[in-house]
């Protein structure tokens, strides 16, 4: 009979701090449960404390009343924490038990009176009383629903919740063992014990899983009862061997008191620093824990290894840093760090900023419900955060903190709150001193990326310069060898005129001498001899052979003098005279004729092609800078393919064109723009100066004309050189 009374003491104390300070969605459900379960414990235990049947039988009434209640409490509970509706049995119980309480308590139909056991009353059984029986059994369907949810139930805060309420329940189960005296069974009432355990179950599981914080009143109540039942205990042995020695006499009783009173002041005065020092120890861990998030974050360079620090702050007081996003200077809002991993981060328009920037404190999830703040609900829901904290620096919004649930549940207490505040102090100030590094670090990346580029360059610039310095030297050698290859020609060409002449003069001499020789040998046949009548006959064919060698020396010395450099200076009149360009494409491959000996050679002419206007000796070095790259393209083997035809040039005027095609790789297309510049060359300082197609592109645009390539890889090349027609 006690422990009912006391432990319906017990509940009704533990109903009304949830009434009080509990908070969340669960606080109805869970008060109506408690206060359920007080009430059976209240009545139960006034029946066993009845003095006569009637007043048990009453009291039996009462609290068959109470327990029919007790399945729809449950449902509404378990329902709420499983996040089901639970709608079948939510109706059932709804229908159910206004009827089954009416018909308890105002019929005999449900508890027909009460006997008498060695321990007290118990109810004695209607014939509507299995009904009802039946209806509160199906309070245990709900074991069998939570344990269905913490199957399916991933996330582990609400698997913990799930599995602490299911045990419970479990133990609530046992409860029904009061039945078993309605029934006729002579049990022990110790039904109480079951209930007790099923409600600090239940008070344990939302204590540590977002209802209720009450562990700091927990733990001083803990400790003055404590401290006040051993200092009680210790007092009664002094005291009542004193009241003993008194003999009942006042004075001395009123002395006995006075030292009581006076020593539990003494124990009390002795007991309050040690009672502070173990309340504030969580305080002080909570000053520690800030203190050295305050000593990292001034030496934090970057806002992630910040976003690590307050995660490491938060999950010294049993939290994660949800998200951590950080507002750059332009207006971007970005996440920085979470522990969930990757979250999205809001717009830059995003009307949460706005709401946060109005807060300017610290917001709670369940504080924003009322309002019309639905943004802030939106994003804890999309965080997983339960409190979110605005960063503001003066007048500037630098970002947002969005902080976590309890990893064991519960709701932050007084001291928990005015941490995460300062948290939000520090974070702001570490963010902007953040901010101002990575500004100064970007700009510091920025300059050695430019130093560097510009380092490059200049490397460039001057392997460059060195490269073109070699091919002006190697190209004054070759303007000089030109020089002397072109006075060499002169010289030659001179020379061979005066063989050739010579020749001529020798042939008519030997003529003579022949016709002198064979008219004497014809007079005087002792004089015949067949050895000088052979040499007289041999005379005219080796002349023949001279002259033609000379007349062949003479060709090559006018066609080297055709390539002899001249003067190609700014505002120098040059002579033009009519050519034709099959003829000049002859005379350029019989000079080279010792490149080409295992190249085919195809000659395409129109030969209604008209003369051209051209200076001979520059645009003959235009067509033999283009065979002899041709040749190199191809190593020496290939086909060679010259063509001339008609063509319209730019506006439709007529012109000519000489194509030069080789069979060569081809150029590549990231090279084909760069090949008319001076002294670029693919083929290496040992088989090029680079200047040979920019000195023939300045040649063709001097006569009026274009050059232009075209080139396929694998195929061949094409240059195209193009003449306007007189």
């Amino acid at each position: 009979m006690a422990g009912y009374f006391v432990s319906g003491l017990l509940g009704a104390l533990l109903t009304t701090l949830v009434n009080a300070r509990g908070r969340g969605p669960l606080r109805t459900q869970l008060a109506l449960l408690l206060g359920g379960v007080t009430a059976i414990l209240f009545t139960t235990g006034s029946v066993f404390a009845a003095a006569d049947e009637p007043t048990a039988t009453l009291a039996v009434r009462f609290s068959q009343a109470a327990a029919v209640w007790l399945p729809f409490f449950g449902v509404r509970f378990a329902g709420a924490l499983a996040r089901r509706p639970l709608a079948v049995l939510s109706r059932f119980t709804l229908v159910t038990a206004p009827i089954a309480s009416a018909l308890a308590l105002g019929t005999p139909f449900v508890i027909a009176g009460a006997r008498h056991y060695r321990y007290g009353y118990a109810g004695v059984p209607g014939p509507l009383y299995p009904i009802v029986l039946v209806e509160m059994l199906t309070l245990n369907a709900l074991p069998v629903v939570l344990f269905e949810a913490l199957r399916h139930e991933e996330r582990p805060l609400e698997r913990r919740q799930l599995a602490n309420v299911l045990a419970a329940s479990g133990i609530g189960m046992f409860a029904f063992v009061d039945v078993l005296p309605i029934l006729g069974f002579d049990a022990a009432p110790v039904g109480w014990i079951p209930l007790v355990g099923a409600a600090g179950g239940l008070l344990f599981a939302i204590v540590r899983h977002r209802f209720l914080d009450i562990r700091m009143a927990l733990r001083r109540a803990l400790w003055w009862l404590f401290s006040t039942a051993l200092a009680a205990v210790g007092l009664s042995l002094i005291v009542w061997p004193l009241a003993t020695l008194s003999g009942g006499r006042r004075v001395p009783l009123a002395l006995v008191v006075a030292a009581t009173l006076l020593l539990m002041r003494l124990w009390l005065g002795l007991g309050q620093a040690r009672l502070d020092r173990l309340v504030g120890r969580r305080k002080r861990d909570l000053d520690a824990e800030m203190a050295h998030l305050t000593d990292s974050a001034a030496t934090l360079q970057t806002t992630e290894e910040l976003g690590r620090a307050v995660d490491r702050f938060l999950v010294g007081i049993d939290r994660r840093l949800a998200a951590l996003v950080v507002i750059d200077p332009s207006g971007r809002p970005r996440v920085t760090a979470s522990a969930w991993g990757s979250v999205p981060a809001p717009a830059r328009a995003s009307p949460l900023l706005g709401e946060l920037f109005e807060a300017r404190t610290l917001v709670w999830r369940d504080q924003v419900r009322a309002t019309s703040r639905v943004e802030i609900e939106r994003a804890c829901v999309r965080w997983g955060a339960e409190y979110l904290g605005p960063l503001i620096d003066g007048e500037e919004l630098l970002g947002i903190v969005a902080i976590a649930p309890k990893v064991g549940g519960g709701l932050a207490d007084a001291l928990e709150l005015e941490a995460l505040d300062r948290m939000c102090i520090t974070v702001t100030a570490a963010l902007a001193s953040a901010r101002l590094y990575e500004r100064l670090r970007t700009l510091h990346d920025e300059l050695e990326m430019k130093a560097q580029a510009r380092q490059v360059s200049l490397g460039k610039a001057l392997r460059d310069l060195r490269g073109a310095e070699q091919r002006l030297v190697q190209s004054e050698k070759m303007a000089a060898l030109g020089q002397i290859v072109g006075g060499v020609a002169a010289d030659l060409a001179d020379q061979v005129r005066g063989v050739h002449s010579s020749v001529a003069e020798v042939r008519a001499h030997t003529e003579t001498v022949a016709r002198a020789v064979n008219d004497r040998l014809d007079r005087e046949p002792a004089l015949a001899d067949d050895e000088l009548r052979d040499m007289t006959r041999d005379l005219r064919p080796l002349l023949d052979a001279v002259g033609e060698g000379g007349r062949r020396a003479l060709a090559i010395a006018s066609d080297l003098s055709r390539f002899a450099p001249t003067d190609d200076g700014d505002g120098v009149t040059r002579e033009r005279a009519p050519a034709r360009l099959e003829e000049l494409v002859d005379a350029t491959l019989k000079l080279c004729a010792g490149h080409l000996r295992q190249i085919e050679v195809i000659r395409k002419y129109d030969s209604g092609l008209p003369a051209v206007a051209v200076e001979t000796g520059p645009l003959g070095q235009v067509v033999l800078n283009l065979v002899l790259n041709a040749v190199q393209a191809m190593f020496g083997k290939g086909t060679l393919t010259l063509s001339t035809r008609h063509c319209g040039g730019d506006g439709g005027a007529p012109c000519a064109e000489l194509a030069v095609s080789d069979t060569g790789p081809g150029i590549e297309p990231e090279v084909l723009p760069r090949i008319f510049e001076p002294f670029f060359s693919t083929k290496g300082h040992t088989l090029g100066t680079g200047l040979g197609l920019s000195v023939s592109y300045g040649i063709v645009e001097r006569h009026g004309g274009r050059i232009h390539v075209e080139s396929t890889l694998g195929v061949g090349t094409t240059f195209r050189v193009q003449l306007p027609l007189v």
